[in-house]
């Protein structure tokens, strides 16, 4: 099963909307956000996925009210969902994380707010996936991973049409 990883968003409209359609074309059962989508009119557009979204609050996400009002799959951090057998825990920092979890439980982490992205290998498998907004770096990026292999990539989509 392959799921599409998206954070920071932050309220880019023309990369989410590129986002959306690249995503829509490749075969994802679910999307995951891990924060900082900002703005409600930015949530709708990741509405558009074919694939079943997900997503936790980031720090730049003030307006939760109006976020759950678009989409009542947005969960306070450090989120935890088992798809496809395996354990996927949702934070958008990785600051004080296993305070109250247990490492061990969990086989991928997806992590944000860097706006870096990086896929580290290992028990449990980290990856996040960079900025979708490219506000930092120039470059709007996402990642895809096989829950099945526990292959992840990193997606450029700055070099997409």
């Amino acid at each position: 099963m392959k799921i599409g990883i998206i954070a920071d968003t932050h309220d880019n409209i023309i990369t989410i909307k590129k986002t959306v359609r690249f995503f829509n074309n490749q075969d994802l059962e679910y999307v995951i956000h891990a924060g900082d989508y900002v703005a409600p009119f930015s949530l709708k557009e990741l509405m558009n996925l074919k694939a079943r979204f997900i997503g936790v609050f980031g720090n730049n996400d003030g307006e939760r009210k109006g976020l759950m009002g678009v989409c009542k799959d947005i969960h306070i951090p450090p989120y935890t969902i088992v798809i496809d057998g395996k354990t996927i825990l949702v934070t958008h920092t990785l600051e004080n994380l296993f305070t109250n979890v247990d490492k061990e439980d969990v086989d991928i982490i997806i992590s944000a707010h860097t706006h870096i992205p990086e896929i580290k290998q290992g028990k449990p498998f980290y990856i996040n996936p960079g900025e979708c907004c490219g506000w930092l770096s120039g470059k709007s990026t996402v990642a895809l991973m096989d829950l099945k292999t526990l292959h992840a990539e990193i997606i450029d989509l700055s070099t997409e049409s």
